[in-house]
């Protein structure tokens, strides 16, 4: 496979720009709705969600009620708005650390409030908002790198100096990747229920009506046929308890494999079972840690000194 030559660390503009796309998807969902999500009014009220709250912590209902806001409608769709822009600013890379701070505190303010809507979407975008703020996010292929470069040369610079010390890329890196693999392996070592071990529970989980999408039926379908179920079911355990090893082999190949597997079994996720901000903020979470396996040779040995322009990347 022919090497992609990329500006160094460009795995975390992955994930800048990728968190950055589910906030503003985020928004586009929700915005129409909430009152009914959100309000004291709505379909989970104080009397449920009171007790449930994290204490001494910060929640949407405890900024409404300190702040003495009567208005909640307006309130959220500010709010709302604040978080769509700070979003985009993040997209761009604009103010990078300060926009994530902004999007990592709305958030926050949602997911300690309302736990009760909360799933393990919002858990993973909660955790990739975190290293968007304390990782270097705006170095990398994004309007502070450049308003940067422009401010220090006066100049406009069409290639790099290489933004990041590599020593601290590889632990930028090394962070996402452990998180990952013990997300894989933890949710690979828990599935061992009578279905996962009877190879039925895809088929149990495309006959749930939540589940249900247009793709439903094509694969309720398919596996019909012997032997697929539990071909898909047993092949999501492999992927899942054998990921973390497999993945820090050094062999190109097999990374490279692994790698599309998952991101294959997120695809199925989302486009078949309906969890589509699910699946999106989990290829980003494996883009942001591996990416790397598609652009070159996994290297885990220690990387030279950055070079003037752009060089070829030798992380995972």
């Amino acid at each position: 496979m022919k090497t992609i030559k990329l500006q160094p660390g460009f795995q975390l503009a992955i994930l800048r720009i990728g968190v950055a796309i589910t906030i503003l998807c985020k928004v586009a969902v929700e915005f129409a709705d909430l009152d009914m999500l959100f309000s004291q009014h709505g379909i989970i009220q104080n009397v449920l969600s009171r007790p449930m709250q994290i204490r001494f912590s910060l929640s949407l209902p405890w900024l409404v009620e300190t702040l003495h806001i009567s208005n909640e409608h307006l309130f959220l769709r500010g709010l709302y708005i604040v978080f769509a822009c700070a979003g985009f600013m993040l997209l761009i890379g604009y103010r990078s650390r300060f926009s994530a701070f902004i999007c990592l505190f709305i958030h926050m303010l949602i997911f300690n409030g309302y736990n009760l809507l909360a799933f393990g979407f919002d858990g993973f975008l909660f955790s990739l908002l975190f290293y968007t703020l304390v990782f270097p996010v705006g170095k990398v292929y994004a309007a502070d790198a450049l308003l940067e470069r422009h401010k220090r040369s006066g100049t406009e610079l069409t290639g790099s100096t290489g933004p990041i010390d590599p020593r601290e890329l590889r632990l930028y890196l090394l962070v996402l990747q452990v998180h990952l693999c013990i997300v894989y392996f933890v949710a690979g070592i828990s599935k061992n229920g009578a279905e996962w071990t009877s190879g039925t529970a895809v088929w149990s989980a495309l006959n749930q009506p939540q589940f249900y999408t247009p793709l439903t039926p094509f694969f309720k379908d398919l596996m019909s046929l012997s032997g697929v179920t539990a071909a898909f079911t047993w092949g999501t355990l492999f992927v899942e308890c054998l990921f973390p090893l497999f993945i820090f082999i050094r062999y190109a190949q097999l990374n490279r494999l692994m790698l599309i597997s998952v991101l294959l079994m997120h695809c199925f996720i989302g486009a078949v079972m309906g969890l589509q901000l699910f699946a999106w903020i989990m290829i980003v979470f494996d883009l942001s840690a591996f990416a790397g396996v598609f652009s070159s040779k996994p290297s885990f040995q220690q990387l030279p000194a950055p070079a003037i322009g752009v060089r070829k990347i030798k992380v995972v």
